[in-house]
């Protein structure tokens, strides 16, 4: 997100956002007033609308989705079927990542990670028209028996193929969901002005927030923590200490993937937000003598058939978050509470 141009359109566009929240409300039947949260006093009325997947539906994809991961993950040996089958189940941000597992493990000689998953919890949107999602929160067991909750989104293409968009490890409890009676949630539009951060800005705000950290303009907008703040003092500190060596030039930049982004409303007016980001970070040899090369990192080696750089060396990561953003007014900033990513793509010259 570095450069004034981008810096000023995208504080035109948050300040423009601002200015119409109370003329604007969302678009469609994807961003109505907010409702009561689910286990709280009362369900938010259900709506004439019949959804276009219904909750029986979704958990019979999701079963279908997880079990494949599990049997095809555990086949041993690992054949060229099982992992194109497992690769046509992801699309977008998870597939990137899926497929940068495969090949690092086939470089390293080893298996890709394998896991099992506890009962899922079901966040099924009452869609009437628009691509047709939904998301789930269910226990992610890695071959050594640790769990950690995780949050998957899933798009269904075509009348029955359903693939696992985006997943993230969550490191904090989610809110609650805003349901109506039939246990349905409440699908947020990318635009929605009810919230304090629309879902579509997201990104780039949380991008901005990665690299300039308390300084940037989208300071106080988006908390400080592990995923946000922390990056943008180490990419300072790794620039200052290349720089005082002299040998190497570093950058790193985040940037909002093009990737799709899913909202729920929260019981209490927010919204749950699903999105990805990617980080570029480039190494840089200026005096040869200094350092004669650049070791490409272990768990990136799977990507390339050079072992390191003479020149220049650039990683490309795929990172998918979820967010909890506050109502309108509320005064909060918005907090990351998930995340999930990995190098997924190296350039060496």
């Amino acid at each position: 997100m570095r450069g004034h141009g981008r810096r000023g359109l995208l504080a035109l566009t948050v300040a423009v956002a601002v200015a119409s929240a109370a003329a604007c409300s969302g678009s469609g039947d994807a961003a109505p007033s907010p409702s009561a949260s689910a286990g709280g006093t009362a369900p938010a009325p259900t709506p004439s609308v019949r959804p276009q997947v219904t909750l029986e539906e979704a958990g019979r994809a999701l079963r279908d989705l997880l079990s494949a991961d599990e049997v095809l993950g555990a086949a041993a040996p690992h054949l060229l079927a099982d992992r194109h089958h497992l690769l046509k189940q992801a699309r977008d941000g998870h597939l990137a990542l899926t497929q940068a597992a495969y090949d690092s493990a086939e470089a390293e000689g080893g298996d890709p990670p394998r896991y099992t998953w506890g009962e899922p919890r079901l966040l099924v949107p009452r869609l009437a028209r628009g691509p047709v999602w939904f998301a789930a929160v269910a226990d992610r067991r890695d071959a050594a028996g640790r769990a950690r909750p995780a949050v998957l989104t899933v798009v269904r293409q075509g009348a029955d193929d359903w693939q696992v968009s985006s997943l993230s490890l969550l490191d904090d409890a989610l809110p609650e969901i805003a349901l109506d009676s039939e246990g349905y949630a409440t699908a947020l539009a990318e635009d929605d002005m009810t919230v304090a951060i629309s879902p579509r800005l997201m990104a780039p705000l949380h991008a901005t927030t990665a690299e300039e950290g308390a300084a940037g303009f989208s300071a106080g907008l988006i908390a400080e923590g592990p995923h946000t703040t922390a990056h943008a003092t180490e990419i300072a500190a790794a620039r200052t200490a290349e720089k005082r060596d002299g040998c190497l030039g570093y950058d790193s930049i985040f940037a909002a993937a093009g990737y799709p982004v899913h909202a729920l409303r929260t019981g209490d007016g927010g919204a749950l937000v699903m999105y990805s980001l990617v980080r570029t970070t480039t190494r840089t040899i200026k005096v040869d003598p200094c350092a004669p090369y650049i070791a490409v990192p272990r768990q990136a080696r799977g990507l390339t058939t050079e072992p390191y750089a003479r020149k220049e060396l650039r990683t490309v990561e795929t990172q998918q978050y979820v967010s909890v953003v506050p109502a309108k007014e509320s005064g909060e900033p918005a907090r990351v509470v998930g995340y999930l990513g990995g190098i997924t793509k190296v350039f060496v010259s």
